[in-house]
């Protein structure tokens, strides 16, 4: 069972949880508003199991659940009884239905633990009339009851629902951080778990999800592969490339490839340094073709790739898009350096 020692990266949550853990000043509700991946169904499920835990520990100074008794073995199992993640009918939306349900079974007291715990997720899809629904519970809620909502934003919620709550956002997790924790957790090699960090936004889980992604790593080297010949590709041959990235939704994590790419040589042309490369498997091309390509050149690489997220930004079609981006970068790739260096 995941406990706080778990957690990466959210220092301030974990502090403020552990407070209320010692104090026992536990908020009737709180907001853990961060995106999927970001850890806060982690930290949700471990501040529970401290919570319903009957004989809770400390461990390195962090009030941890037990792990052995039997809140704790029925919360590991997904079967406490006091410990509900409420349903819902629509995979979009919350609707004042489902709170209705949520609202009469708080009422029923918990089966053997102290409190009972709710933990809503995506709750930032609750309509407006579902959450003044739970705006009556909020208002006068149980002793026991602890109402955990998980949110991508906020900004969804009612006025009423927020000033109830204690709110907690999460922080992206340092990119070292994210990448220490893939070689320690998951055995990733160094140079994996430094391209999924760079990738993750600051996204534990999502990096996670990279790391396994079969899709992603074929991306990483049909992308390398075409990059080191790219001065010499026909116009054909680029805009099939752009077609197949398009047609495969793959455009955004293509875009940030090369952006990475271009980042490692413009970090050894700048530095003649390999330490703080992302792709460390491909060091000796690197050196190679940071050496031969121009400031120019290169900064042109890193403009194009900007324009293409703008264009982006701005629905224009994908495929074109990429299509320009890459005869842009293809340019920029027969600017061979000369006496500027």
């Amino acid at each position: 069972m995941n406990g706080f020692s778990e957690i990466i990266g959210q220092d301030i949550i974990v502090s403020h949880l552990q407070n209320a853990l010692r104090t026992g000043e536990v908020s009737h509700a709180y907001i853990l508003n961060g995106a999927k991946g970001s850890g806060r169904h982690m930290i949700a499920r471990s501040f529970s199991a401290a919570l319903l835990c009957y004989d809770p520990q400390t461990v390195d100074g962090r009030i941890e659940a037990c792990g052995q008794c039997l809140s704790c073995i029925q919360t590991a199992s997904d079967n406490n009884p006091d410990l509900i993640t409420p349903q819902r009918q629509k995979e979009n939306s919350i609707g004042v239905d489902d709170i209705r349900k949520m609202r009469a079974d708080v009422q029923i007291k918990p089966y053997s633990s102290s409190r009972k715990i709710y933990i809503l997720e995506d709750a930032e899809k609750m309509t407006p009339a579902a959450q003044n629904a739970l705006l009556k519970t909020l208002e006068e809620p149980p002793s026991y009851a602890v109402i955990i909502l998980l949110a991508d934003g906020t900004s969804a919620f009612l006025p009423t629902i927020m000033s109830r709550c204690v709110t907690l956002p999460l922080r992206p997790v340092p990119e070292k951080a994210v990448e220490d924790c893939l070689e320690e957790r998951f055995g990733a090699d160094e140079g994996r778990a430094r391209l999924c960090a760079r990738f993750s936004g600051g996204s534990i889980g999502r990096a996670a999800q990279l790391l396994e992604n079969e899709q992603f790593a074929a991306l990483r080297e049909k992308t390398i592969v075409f990059l080191r010949e790219i001065d010499q590709t026909d116009a054909a041959a680029i805009a099939a490339f752009a077609k197949e990235a398009a047609a495969e939704n793959e455009t955004q994590d293509l875009i940030d490839f090369i952006l990475t790419w271009n980042r490692d040589l413009l970090v050894y042309r700048s530095t003649r340094e390999t330490e703080n490369l992302i792709f460390t498997d491909e060091v000796q091309y690197i050196i190679k073709a940071a050496s031969a390509l121009s400031w120019r050149g290169l900064q042109a690489v890193s403009e194009a790739v900007f324009r293409a997220r703008r264009r982006l930004f701005s629905n224009v079609n994908a495929e074109l898009t990429l299509q320009m981006m890459l005869l842009e970068i293809r340019a920029a790739c027969r600017m061979k350096a000369g006496p500027e260096r």
